[in-house]
């Protein structure tokens, strides 16, 4: 019996020390991946988007294009999301929204509110759900849009000359960024070895898009290196 118990008991253990090790390392990542995360002012970037969005020498990526933002600030967003827009492949939309998830004490919280940045063309949804509410975003981002259209603030329908007459529904298109350990990273080796423990958890677990129940059909990944120590001295001689 005790035999039983011993065995029984060094298994639990295991299985502690697995989940300690997962929620110490996602923790120390979160700390590093800190020091790389870089938020820029919304309003140094409204008039630079309003132009894309009316550069029709690019072609159109989407009629609604929707980004994840982190940023609590609604004045602020990620820098990596406006060189996606603007620096990376030009993304021309007829509307961009902003989305953000604030998860709250509250277990069955589940509400929302929008700032128009720019009338039916920048539009920010921030979403406060209960930590108990399934963050089911396609399926809340759809309510939102239905609210707002019945309230008239916004117009969804396509701005294809071909389908506008028609009165077609413009397609929404979620982005998500996906990070990837860059090799140009100078990292401390315990550093080095949290992230890429990191990674593989991550790569294991739900992928964001599953997480955030959002339907696969309309979302892109794009990936992007995460540079939280950049290397600084290359030694390279050129030679004749």
């Amino acid at each position: 019996m005790l035999e039983k118990f011993s065995h029984g008991g060094y298994i639990t253990l295991m299985i502690g020390g697995i989940m300690f090790l997962v929620m110490y390392v996602w923790f120390r990542a979160r700390k590093i991946k800190n020091r790389y995360v870089e938020f820029v002012r919304m309003e140094h970037y409204i008039s630079k988007i309003q132009e894309l969005s009316n550069d029709k020498s690019v072609a159109k990526y989407a009629t609604h294009l929707i980004y994840l933002t982190s940023a609590d600030n609604p004045k602020e967003i990620e820098h990596k999301i406006i060189y996606s827009i603007l620096n990376k492949k030009p993304k021309r939309a007829d509307i961009y929204w902003f989305v953000h998830v604030d998860t709250v004490d509250d277990p069955y919280t589940s509400e929302y509110k929008v700032e128009h940045i720019i009338p039916n063309d920048i539009i920010r949804v921030d979403f406060r759900l209960g930590f108990r509410i399934q963050p089911r975003i396609n399926l809340l981002f759809k309510k939102v849009v239905e609210d707002l259209v019945q309230n008239k603030e916004v117009n969804i329908m396509s701005r294809y000359e071909s389908l506008a007459s028609s009165n077609t529904v413009g397609d929404f298109q979620f982005m998500v960024m996906e990070k990837y350990l860059s090799l140009d990273n100078d990292l401390p080796f315990m550093e080095k070895m949290i992230m890429k423990l990191h990674f593989l958890i991550k790569h294991i677990s739900l992928s964001e898009e599953k997480n955030f129940g959002l339907d696969l059909s309309n979302v892109t990944v794009e990936k992007f290196p995460l540079v939280v120590s950049p290397v600084t001295n290359v030694k390279l001689t050129r030679i004749d």
